[in-house]
């Protein structure tokens, strides 16, 4: 991070700080605003990217992304809760997969988790967000923990279309955990993870926005039993949480210290 973001990023927290939500809302969405949005945040017409070391969790990560997922990692996390119960469910030597791994936050994560012996399959379809996410995986040193790929996960092979069955059915045979997000296309991934799924049962974190009868009805299908939402509560309606947990066992809280 140079000087000049330096004072962007201390600029940005002091303001979502002093005004309240509402009118943090209306800046960041205002067309009003939209120019000195893109001045701040947008210089080069591309989000810029700031890198800075942090502390996520218990964990001392070196994070390349937005600013404003930048403060909001380092305030808070990203996605707190589904980070933490990712980090109940995985230990050092299990194998797992991030479908939609943006800037790698969750990948991060699993990393940590499984360590060394372990091991994580990220995928991400943006080729400008997946340079980073390589960035993120070189600068925290987990090169061989993580295997990055820029492949579109989906049921079918067409052009950068990747199915994890394809990808990944005769190349691990103990994933642990699946996470799914992908910004409406989650159907469409698990669908072509089926055959993968069947075999292991991993746990799954599945993001619900679209086609959400159908995600739970195939999930059923394939042989799950207990569904969460991300604090361990258990879905026995169709009132879907915004990531549902399938599992074919019922979950235990962990705590983390």
């Amino acid at each position: 991070m140079n000087s000049l973001q330096w004072l962007k990023y201390q600029f940005y927290n002091f303001i979502t700080l002093l005004f309240p939500k509402g009118m943090i809302l209306f800046f960041s969405s205002s067309p009003k605003t939209k120019w000195f949005r893109n001045t701040l945040f947008r210089p080069m017409g591309l989000p810029e990217i700031y890198k800075k070391k942090i502390q996520y969790f218990h964990y001392t990560l070196y994070a390349s992304c937005p600013l404003q997922i930048l403060s909001k990692a380092e305030k808070k996390g990203i996605e707190p809760s589904l980070s933490r119960l990712i980090m109940n469910h995985l230990s050092p030597g299990d194998e797992c997969i991030d479908i939609g791994s943006n800037y790698g936050f969750i990948t991060m994560i699993m990393a940590k988790s499984v360590g060394v012996n372990g091991h994580v399959y990220s995928f991400e379809s943006d080729q400008n967000i997946f340079q980073i996410l390589l960035r993120n995986i070189k600068d925290n040193n987990m090169h061989n923990i993580c295997s990055a790929e820029n492949y579109f996960i989906s049921n079918n092979n067409i052009g950068n279309n990747q199915k994890i069955d394809d990808l990944l059915l005769e190349r691990s045979k103990k994933i642990k955990l699946i996470k799914i997000d992908t910004d409406g296309y989650d159907f469409d991934c698990l669908c072509g993870s089926e055959q993968l799924i069947k075999q292991q049962f991993p746990l799954i974190i599945i993001e619900m926005t679209e086609n959400n009868n159908e995600i739970h009805q195939k999930l059923i299908n394939i042989g799950y039993q207990y569904f969460y939402n991300q604090h361990y509560k258990e879905i026995l309606d169709i009132n879907y949480p915004p990531n549902l947990i399938a599992s074919v066992k019922p979950m235990q809280l962990i705590p983390i210290d």
